[in-house]
């Protein structure tokens, strides 16, 4: 999964507005619900890790959303934002099937626009394990696991433009 964007502020601002307020910035995605900061520790190289619970609330049929629990829409992300680098290594845990759902990745930001701007790129691995899974015949691992793959390397990424459009968004109108 790659997605890049680029914004009208430098790479510093938007860096640490991101690593400082994405619990503000996401609600203003219309498919997240909250996201809800549960640590950040220092390290002793200076680096920040930070874990964030995030819940979405995808527009879902009403009959279709009253079968699914709330765990399908939840994760856990849990990042790394060095001080030497303007970028951020994260990997997310879904609250379901955790065992068999690992995407992680790194977030870089990088100046642009003759150094006025960022050029953030979203790097990321998706890794998919459904053998056995409960529900599924055997035989159509491949072919569930393809259409989720498919389905989750599309959303994560727009999801990530969603939040640089936010960012932009948060910026525009007040400025750190």
């Amino acid at each position: 999964m790659k997605a890049i964007a680029i914004l009208k502020h430098p790479p510093d601002l938007v860096w640490r507005t991101v690593r400082d307020r994405i619990h503000e910035i996401a609600v203003l995605l219309d498919d997240i619900e909250n996201v809800t900061p549960t640590s950040r520790d220092p390290a002793r190289d200076g680096a920040l890790h930070i874990v964030n619970v995030w819940t979405a609330r995808p527009r879902l049929p009403a009959v279709v959303s009253s079968r699914l629990g709330p765990e399908l829409f939840a994760w856990t992300d849990r990042s790394v934002w060095p001080v030497k680098k303007l970028e951020c290594e994260w990997r997310i845990e879904p609250h379901i099937f955790a065992d068999r759902i690992k995407s992680q990745g790194i977030t870089r930001y990088e100046p642009a626009l003759g150094g006025r701007g960022t050029r953030v790129t979203f790097e990321g691995v998706l890794e998919l394990s459904l053998a056995n899974l409960p529900g599924v015949p055997p035989g159509f691992e491949g072919a569930v696991g393809a259409g989720v793959e498919a389905f989750l390397g599309t959303l994560i990424p727009k999801t990530f433009r969603k939040l640089i459009d936010a960012t932009a968004t948060v910026l525009d109108g007040r400025k750190g």
